[in-house]
C-alpha cells in the first residue's frame, strides 16, 4: 500500500522540537520543548513569544535523559504541530501518517504511551518509532558506523551494524550541552551578578522561567560565540561589557566531568560499572570494549584465525564511519577534538589491533550549511528520508511495503493486536 499523503515527522528533543512534512528540506517547524501551564486556566502554553508573555508562570520540561516523562503535556507539543505545521495553518491529523524520533533507551511503557496519543488521541492513520542514531545514520546513507550524538541533555555513543543497534555496546550519560551550561554560568557569575545577565523585563519572572531563559538565551549565546570566535568581551543587556578573555576551555569537561568542581552541585564518582557517570572519551572507550567482548569472545581454545579477522574487519568498517551529530557537536573544532582522542583511545587500549590508521569521520559531501543542518536535524532528516519510502509508487523498488513491513504500525493493527505488536515492531 502507497501513501499519496507525506507524513508528519517529529523530532522531540530536549532543547527543541524539530517538526514538518517528510517531502521539506529542513524542518518547517523548530520550537522550544519546554512549556507553561496557567495555573487559573489549566492552558498549556507553547512557543519562546508565548512563554515569554506568560514570565511569571512555571516552565515545564517535556523530557528528561532524553526521554519523554511527561505524556499528558506530550499530546499538546504534537497537536501544536498539527495546528502550525502547514505554514501556520492546521492539518487533520486523520489524513497524514505520523513518525516519531526515539533514544534507543526508550522504554516499551513510553512506547505504548506514545501509540496511544497517535492512534486514539490523534487518531493517525499509521504511525512510526525511529531510533535516532539508526535515523542518522541512514541520512549518510550508511547502515555501519559509531553515532556519536552530542546534544543538549545526553550525549550518547551508539555502536552500529549493518542496520542493527548494538544496544550492550550503547551509553549514555547527562554530561552533554546542558552540563557545559553549568560551568558557562558559574564562570559568569564570577564576572557580574546573575540579575545583570537577565534582561530587566524578566526581574519579576519565576524562578523555573529566569533558569529557563537563561539557559536558552544567555548561556547558549555565550556558548556559539566562545566556542566558535573566541570572543574577548561578552555586551549585556545594559549594553555594558564583561571581559571574557580568561575563559576556560569548556569543551574539555564533556570528556571529563570532574575537571573542575562546580559549587553546590556534587559530580559522583566516575566508575566503569556505571557508563551514565563517564563522559564522553569514556563512554567511546566503553563501547568499544563492550563490543570487543561481545564479537571476539574468549575461551580456553582461544579465537580462530576466521573470527579474529571477521572482528578486525567489522571494527575497521565501524570506525571508519564515525557520525559525531547533536546540537553541542557544532562547536568549532569538537568533532576533529572527539577524533582525535578517539585515534588516542584505540592506540593505547587497543594496541594489538590496526584500528587507528582507519578512524574516520562522516561528512556530508556538499556545503557547510548542509554539515550544521545535519548536525542540528540529522534526526529529524534521517526519518524523513525512511517516512518518504512510504509515498514511493515504484512497484519494483518494492519499498513501500519494506517500510510497513519492519518500521510502521497501521491503526487497525494496533487495534487488533495492541500491545505486542508494538512491542515486537518497536524493539
Amino acid at each position: 500500500m502507497t501513501y499519496t499523503s507525506p507524513a508528519v515527522v517529529i523530532d522531540n528533543g530536549s532543547y527543541t522540537t524539530k517538526a514538518g512534512f517528510s517531502s521539506d528540506d529542513l524542518p518547517s517547524l523548530v520550537f522550544n520543548s519546554n512549556y507553561i501551564r496557567n495555573e487559573q486556566t489549566q492552558q498549556v502554553i507553547i512557543g519562546d513569544e508565548e512563554m515569554e508573555s506568560h514570565n511569571d508562570q512555571e516552565v515545564m520540561k517535556l523530557l528528561d535523559n532524553g526521554l519523554v516523562y511527561d505524556f499528558d503535556n506530550l499530546e499538546h507539543n504534537w497537536q501544536y504541530v498539527y495546528n502550525n505545521i502547514d505554514n501556520h495553518n492546521s492539518i487533520d491529523p486523520k489524513e497524514f501518517p505520523l513518525v516519531v524520533t526515539e533514544q534507543p533507551w526508550n522504554t516499551t511503557k513510553n512506547k505504548m504511551k506514545a501509540c496511544q496519543i497517535a492512534f486514539e488521541n490523534l487518531e493517525v492513520p499509521i504511525f512510526s518509532l525511529v531510533k535516532n542514531p539508526l535515523a542518522q545514520l541512514y541520512r549518510c546513507g550508511k547502515s555501519t558506523g559509531l553515532v556519536i550524538d552530542i546534544g543538549s541533555s545526553v550525549v550518547s555513543v551508539t555502536p552500529i551494524l549493518d542496520g542493527v543497534i548494538q544496544s550492550k555496546c550503547a551509553f549514555h550519560s547527562k554530561y552533554a550541552g546542558d552540563f557545559l551550561n553549568l560551568h558557562v554560568l558559574n564562570y559568569l557569575e564570577s564576572k557580574t551578578p546573575v540579575s545583570n545577565l537577565l534582561p530587566a523585563q524578566f526581574s519579576n519572572a519565576s524562578t523555573s522561567f529566569k533558569q529557563y531563559y537563561m539557559s536558552h538565551n544567555i548561556l547558549q549565546e555565550f556558548k556559539n560565540l566562545s566556542f566558535n570566535y573566541q570572543i574577548k568581551n561578552y555586551q549585556l543587556y545594559s549594553h555594558d561589557y564583561i571581559r571574557v578573555s580568561d575563559q576556560p576551555s569548556f569543551l574539555d569537561y564533556l570528556s571529563d566531568p570532574t575537571l573542575n568542581k562546580l559549587p553546590h552541585i556534587q559530580i559522583p564518582v566516575p566508575t566503569l560499572d556505571k557508563p551514565e557517570s563517564q563522559g564522553l572519551t569514556n563512554l567511546v572507550y566503553l563501547s568499544l570494549k563492550n563490543l570487543e567482548n561481545t564479537l571476539l569472545p574468549q575461551n580456553n581454545d582461544g579465537v580462530s584465525t576466521n573470527r579474529y579477522h571477521r572482528f578486525i574487519d567489522i571494527f575497521k568498517n565501524l570506525l571508519s564511519n564515525v557520525l559525531i551529530t547533536g546540537g553541542t557537536s557544532a562547536a568549532n573544532g569538537l568533532p576533529d577534538s572527539v577524533i582525535n582522542n578517539l585515534k588516542l583511545l584505540t592506540q593505547t587500549y587497543f594496541p594489538n589491533y590496526p584500528f587507528s590508521y582507519s578512524i574516520q569521520q562522516i561528512r556530508p559531501n556538499n556545503t557547510e550549511n548542509a554539515e550544521i543542518w545535519d548536525r542540528q536535524f540529522g534526526a529529524w532528516l534521517g526519518a524523513c528520508n525512511l517516512a518518504s519510502m512510504l509515498n514511493d509508487t515504484d512497484e519494483k523498488s518494492n519499498s513501500a511495503k519494506i517500510a510497513l513491513d519492519n518500521w510502521f504500525v497501521t491503526k487497525a493493527d494496533y487495534e487488533e493486536l495492541g500491545e505486542d505488536l508494538v512491542a515486537e515492531k518497536f524493539k
